[in-house]
C-alpha cells in the first residue's frame, strides 16, 4: 500500500513536471506565433505603402509629362505669332526664319530634356519601389 502510494505520488509529480514543461513550451510557441503574425502584418503594411508610393509616382510622372506637353504646345503656338508676322515682312523674312529655326531647335531640346528626365526619374523610382 505504501509502495502504491509512493508510486502514485512519483507519477503525479512527474506528470505535473511534464505539464509545467509543456505549458512553458506552449507559451514560447505562442510568443513565436505572435512575433510571426506581427512581422506578417508589418510586411503587409510596407507593401501597402509601396503600392501607394507607386501610384503617387505614376501620377506625378504623368502630371509632369502632361504639363511639359501643354507648356510646349502653348509656347510654340505663342512664338509662332511674332515669327509669322516677321516672316511676312520681306525685310525681316530671312533673319526671322533663321531665328525661328534656332528658337524651335532650342525649345525642342529643352522640352525633350524635361520629358526624358521625367521618364528617367520615373524609371529609377519604379525600380526602387519594387
Amino acid at each position: 500500500m505504501v509502495l502504491s502510494l509512493l508510486l502514485t505520488l512519483l507519477l503525479t509529480g512527474a506528470g505535473l513536471l511534464q505539464q509545467r514543461r509543456t505549458r512553458r513550451e506552449l507559451g514560447a510557441l505562442d510568443r513565436s506565433l505572435q512575433r510571426v503574425a506581427a512581422a506578417m502584418l508589418e510586411q503587409a503594411r510596407a507593401e501597402t505603402q509601396r503600392e501607394s508610393l507607386r501610384q503617387v509616382q505614376r501620377a506625378a510622372e504623368k502630371t509632369v509629362h502632361l504639363g511639359a506637353s501643354t507648356v510646349r504646345t502653348l509656347h510654340m503656338g505663342i512664338a509662332a505669332i511674332p515669327f509669322g508676322i516677321l516672316e511676312a515682312i520681306p525685310a525681316t523674312r530671312d533673319t526671322s526664319r533663321l531665328v525661328r529655326e534656332v528658337h524651335d531647335q532650342i525649345s525642342d531640346v529643352v522640352y525633350d530634356s524635361i520629358t526624358g528626365t521625367n521618364r528617367l526619374f520615373g524609371s529609377l523610382l519604379r525600380r526602387s519601389l519594387l
